[in-house]
C-alpha cells in the first residue's frame, strides 16, 4: 500500500517551508512561489491544550496554537544535539518554570521559537500556583516575549510532569496516525478495485471525487487533461482557470523548483466557483509525469482537507499505475503501426497475403486511394523525452482529422519526419489535400511550438499508389530545400521536375547536365561562385543590375564574372539559347541527386 509522505519528509528535507506549514519566501509577497505543503489531519498544540491535563493552560502566543505537534522533549534534550535528531519542527518543550522566570525567561522563550519548537510547556512549582487571572499576569518577560514570536506558552500544574505530557503526545499522535493510515487503507483499497478492472484514468478520477466529495481533475506531464470527473450530484467549475494553475505548477515540478509532494495551491477563482487544488505529482521511476488534483471548496473545514488530502496522495499512486500501463499499451501499439506505415511507403512487402494481413489491423484498404505527407520540423526534434512525447501526440492529433473517407488516417515518425497516409474520398479534389497539408503545418507550430516544410505526393491507389505517393512526396521536400517554393508544396506544384524526371533517370539527361555544369564547376574549384553567379543572372531573366542585387556584388564584378562564365562555357551567357542550356542542366542535375540520394535510403535492406 502506497504511504502518505512522512512529515520530516515535507519539513526537515524542504526547509523552503516555515514552521507553520506556510510557504517560505523573502519577500513574504509570492504565495505560489512554495505551494504549502500539506499533512494529514494532524496533532496540532490547540488539540493538547483542549485535553484535561492542559486545559486552560495557555498564557502566551495563541497565534502559533494551529502548529503541528508531532513529539515533546524536555527543554535541557531539545537544546542539545541530541534533541536534534528528533528535529526541532513539532516538538513540544517541556521545561521547568525556574528557567523562565524575570529577564533571562524572554531569552528562553526566544531560543525555543527560534530552534522551532511548537509550543513551550512551563511545569510550576506549588508555591507558583494561584487562581487563573494570576497566572496569566505570571512570568511577564516570558510571556511578552511569547506573544512577540507567536509561540504558545503553558504554565502547567506541578503534577504535570514530562513523562505525563510526554505519554499525552504519544498517544494523540499514535491514534491519529494509526487514523490515518486506516483511512489511507480504505481509499487505496477502493480505488485499487478500479484500478483492477481496467476501467481507466477517468474511472479513477470519478472514485476520487466519490470520496473526497468534490471535483477531480487529472493532467498529463505535458498540461493536458485526461479527466475531470464530479459526482452526480456535484458540480464542476469552468475547467480552464483551474487548469492555467495546475499547469503552472506542474511546469515547476517538471523543472525541479518545488518539491514532488502534495501541496495545497492558492484558490482559483473559477468564473465565480472558487476551489482550492489539493494537488499530488504522478510519478514515474522518480519523474513527475502528471498531477491529480482535488479541487476543494474554498472554506473547507480541516478535516474534509485532510481527507482529501489523503484521496489525492493515494489517487496519484494508482493513476500513475493506470497511465503507465496505458502508456505500454500505446507504446507497443504506436511501434507494431510504424512498423506497419514503414513498410508500406517503401513498399517492402513481399506478397499480398502479408499485407492484407496486417493492412486489416490498422485499418488500410488495400484498394482505397491515399496522398502521403511528408513534415520536416524546422528546428529538428531533438531525442529529449519530452520533445519526443510532444511529436508523438503531434501524429495522434493528425490521425484524429475528420476526414470523409471511412478509413483511418495513419502517421508515425521516420527519420526525424512526420509520415502522414491519409484516405481519400474524392482523388480529384486537390484543395482538400493541400488544406489538410496546412493543417498538418499548424499542429506543428501550436504542439512544437516550430514551424515545419510539408509536402505531399499525389493521389495513389493501395500499396503502390501510397509508395509512388510517399517518394513524391519525399522528392518535393527534397527539392523544397533547393529551390524557392512555399512551405507547403505538392509534388504535382513542382511541374517542371515532374516534366524533367524521367529526362534526369536517363543517362542521356545526366551527361547533358554533366558536360554542361562540368566546366563551370572545374573553373570555381570548391567554391562554385562562378555556377551561383550563371543562376541568378538566369533567374532574374538576363537583367544584370537584378543578379548583382540577388547576388549582393558590384554591377561591374557581376559583369566581369558573367564574362568568365562565357568564356568558360564558350557560349554567349546573354544568349537565351545557353540561357536554357544552362538552366536545364541545373534543373536536371538537382532531381537527380536528390533522386539518388532517395534510391539509396528507400532501397530495400540487403
Amino acid at each position: 500500500m502506497a504511504q502518505p509522505v512522512p512529515d520530516e519528509a515535507r519539513a526537515e528535507d524542504h526547509p523552503e517551508r516555515l514552521r507553520h506549514g506556510t510557504p517560505a519566501h523573502p519577500g513574504g509577497t509570492d504565495p505560489e512561489a512554495h505551494p504549502r505543503a500539506v499533512d494529514a489531519e494532524a496533532v496540532t498544540v490547540a488539540d493538547l491544550l483542549a485535553e484535561p491535563l492542559l486545559r486552560n493552560t495557555l498564557v502566551a502566543g495563541a497565534t502559533g496554537t494551529s502548529t503541528q505537534v508531532r513529539w515533546c522533549l524536555p527543554l535541557a534534550e531539545f537544546e542539545t544535539e541530541g534533541g536534534a535528531e528528533h528535529g526541532a519542527g513539532g516538538v513540544a518543550v517541556h521545561a521547568p518554570v525556574a528557567l523562565l522566570r524575570g529577564p533571562a525567561g524572554a531569552a528562553t522563550v526566544e531560543r525555543v521559537a527560534e530552534a522551532g519548537a511548537a509550543a513551550l510547556l512551563v511545569r510550576l512549582d506549588p508555591s507558583d500556583m494561584g487562581s487563573p487571572p494570576d497566572l496569566r499576569a505570571a512570568l511577564p518577560p516570558a510571556r511578552h516575549a511569547a506573544d512577540r514570536v507567536g509561540l504558545p506558552l503553558a504554565l502547567l500544574a506541578p503534577t504535570a510532569d514530562y513523562l505525563k505530557v510526554s505519554q499525552l503526545v504519544a498517544t494523540k499522535v499514535l491514534a491519529q496516525a494509526t487514523h490515518v493510515l486506516q483511512y489511507s487503507d480504505q481509499v487505496h483499497r477502493s480505488l485499487g478495485e478500479i484500478l483492477a478492472r481496467g476501467a481507466g484514468v477517468a474511472s479513477l478520477a470519478y472514485g476520487m471525487s466519490r470520496m473526497g466529495e468534490a471535483p477531480v481533475m487529472v493532467l498529463d506531464v505535458d498540461g493536458g487533461q485526461l479527466a475531470y470527473e464530479s459526482t452526480a450530484t456535484g458540480t464542476k467549475p469552468p475547467g480552464a482557470p483551474v487548469v492555467a494553475s495546475l499547469v503552472r505548477h506542474l511546469e515547476r515540478l517538471v523543472a525541479g523548483e518545488v518539491a514532488a509532494v502534495v501541496a495545497v495551491l492558492d484558490t482559483v477563482d473559477a468564473e465565480g466557483a472558487a476551489v482550492v487544488p489539493i494537488i499530488a505529482p504522478v510519478t514515474f521511476g522518480g519523474d513527475v509525469s502528471g498531477l491529480a488534483a482535488v479541487l476543494e471548496p474554498a472554506g473547507a473545514d480541516p478535516h474534509g482537507r485532510a481527507q482529501r488530502r489523503i484521496v489525492a496522495e493515494e489517487g496519484a499512486v494508482l493513476i500513475g499505475s493506470e497511465m503507465l500501463r496505458i502508456r505500454s499499451m500505446d507504446e507497443a501499439e504506436e511501434r507494431t503501426r510504424g512498423d506497419f506505415i514503414v513498410e508500406l511507403v517503401h513498399g517492402r512487402f513481399a506478397d499480398g497475403q502479408q499485407l492484407q494481413a496486417r493492412a486489416r489491423h490498422h485499418g488500410f484498404g488495400v484498394d482505397g486511394s491515399y496522398v502521403v505527407y511528408v513534415a520536416e520540423p524546422d528546428p529538428p526534434v531533438s531525442d529529449d523525452p519530452r520533445a519526443v512525447r510532444r511529436f508523438n501526440a503531434a501524429a495522434r492529433a493528425v490521425e484524429h482529422f475528420t476526414v470523409d473517407a471511412p478509413l483511418p488516417t495513419l502517421a508515425t515518425q521516420i527519420g526525424g519526419n512526420l509520415v502522414v497516409v491519409r484516405p481519400v474520398a474524392d482523388p480529384n479534389d486537390m484543395a482538400d489535400v493541400r488544406e489538410l497539408a496546412g493543417r498538418i503545418r499548424r499542429v506543428f507550430r501550436e504542439r512544437l511550438r516550430a514551424d515545419a516544410r510539408v509536402a505531399f505526393g499525389r493521389v495513389g491507389t493501395g500499396a503502390g499508389g501510397t509508395a509512388s505517393s510517399y517518394r513524391e512526396a519525399r522528392t518535393a521536400l527534397a527539392l523544397g530545400r533547393r529551390i524557392d517554393v512555399p512551405p507547403v508544396s505538392g509534388y504535382d506544384e513542382l511541374r517542371i521536375f515532374v516534366a524533367l524526371r524521367d529526362l534526369a533517370d536517363s543517362e542521356n539527361g545526366r551527361s547533358f547536365a554533366r558536360e554542361v555544369l562540368a566546366p563551370l564547376r572545374r573553373a570555381d574549384g570548391t567554391a562554385r561562385s562562378l555556377e551561383s553567379v550563371a543562376f541568378a543572372y538566369i533567374a532574374e531573366s538576363g537583367n544584370l543590375n537584378a543578379a548583382a542585387r540577388r547576388l549582393g556584388l558590384h554591377r561591374n564584378t557581376t559583369l566581369y564574372k558573367l564574362d568568365r562564365v562565357s568564356r568558360v562555357l564558350g557560349m554567349d551567357i546573354r544568349s537565351a539559347d545557353t540561357q536554357f542550356m544552362v538552366w536545364l542542366a541545373h534543373h536536371i542535375d538537382t532531381l537527380a541527386q536528390v533522386e539518388d540520394k532517395l534510391d539509396e535510403e528507400l532501397a530495400p535492406p540487403p
